[in-house]
């Protein structure tokens, strides 16, 4: 036998081995999609437990899918959900009344339910491939400008003669200078903190770890508040920040010293919270050249386009500025 005809037995041989595993495969997922949707909806909620998703995102997924399973009755198989059940069932929710905000939360977890199917092998198909989700207002986040953000830090330092003082100012500084979430704060441990490498490892939303570095003055403020954190004798607690019993600082508690804070600053007309002090450090990052890609990293979003909002917020307030300092507005002749 040539050499030319071997080729093409090997050949005709290997296509058919190649469509017989194809045909497995179609045979496995067409099998796989006459699940019960039911069933389907109580693996993934399994699977988001051992992943170690947050109990804020289980009960999100719980919400949602069951709302689903209920409009869709529970003999509904997962390989009969088309894309029009889909958008049947948003419009539904916008008829009672939700906002496209809230529609567009369940339009994510049935996103994310549905790809995991796919990931599975238990469908070929999305049926939220086409649909994208409504379209919500785009609002800026509410940040501080730099005149109200001397004022925190001004007060806040002006407290710092006191244990509780240094610590509350040093709290001021590490949020607006990582962009740290509340619970982040709260939880980070002595352990995961690397003076040397200016880095912090937290437990973020969505269970997920991350590292989140700082800056010169943080690292000093930190510094010398791990040396008054020692001095203070019984601590119970192997977080960063301690409430002067030794135990674990509170969520609540740091939000009132905030609070505490921002009368004394006379800021009260303006909102100021962990979450806007968080917003302040993504505008400042990015007005001083943090690229999008790294932004998103440091705060730990998921998606790119929540770290973009913050590019855009910076180039509207240079549009704002550009307005009153335009080279040709300004020249006399």
């Amino acid at each position: 036998m040539n050499s030319r005809k071997q080729a093409l037995i090997f050949s005709s041989e290997n296509y058919g081995r190649s469509n017989s595993n194809q045909r497995n495969t179609n045979l496995k997922t067409s099998q796989n999609s006459e699940i019960p949707l039911e069933e389907a909806v109580e693996d993934f909620t399994l699977m988001g437990k051992v992943d170690g998703r947050s109990e804020k995102t289980l009960n999100l997924y719980d919400y949602v899918l069951k709302n689903f399973l209920e409009h869709c009755g529970e003999d509904t198989l997962i390989g009969e959900i088309q894309p029009n059940s889909i958008r049947k069932y948003l419009a539904e929710l916008m008829d009672e009344g939700l906002k496209n905000t809230s529609v567009a939360i369940h339009h994510r977890v049935l996103n994310a339910f549905f790809n995991w199917l796919i990931e599975e092998g238990k469908l070929a198909e999305s049926p939220t491939r086409n649909i994208d989700e409504p379209n919500t207002p785009n609002k800026f986040p509410k940040v501080l400008d730099s005149e109200q953000i001397e004022e925190l830090l001004y007060t806040a330092k002006n407290w710092r003669r006191t244990w509780a003082g240094y610590r509350n100012f040093t709290i001021i500084v590490t949020f607006l200078d990582t962009g740290l979430r509340l619970n982040e704060l709260v939880n980070a441990k002595l352990e995961d903190l690397d003076l040397k490498q200016r880095s912090i490892k937290v437990h973020g939303k969505g269970a997920k770890d991350r590292k989140v570095y700082f800056g010169k003055r943080n690292y000093k403020c930190l510094k010398r508040w791990l040396k008054l954190r020692e001095d203070k004798g019984n601590i119970w607690d192997d977080t960063i920040f301690i409430s002067q019993n030794g135990d674990k600082l509170k969520k609540r508690h740091v939000q009132r010293v905030i609070t505490r804070i921002q009368r004394e600053a006379d800021l009260e007309d303006v909102q100021v919270s962990p979450h806007v002090l968080r917003h302040t450090a993504a505008t400042l990052a990015v007005q001083n050249g943090l690229d999008p890609f790294s932004l998103k990293r440091q705060f730990g979003w998921e998606q790119m386009r929540t770290a973009l909002r913050y590019v855009h917020m910076s180039d509207k307030a240079l549009q704002e500025s550009y307005r009153h300092s335009s080279p040709m507005d300004n020249l006399e002749s």
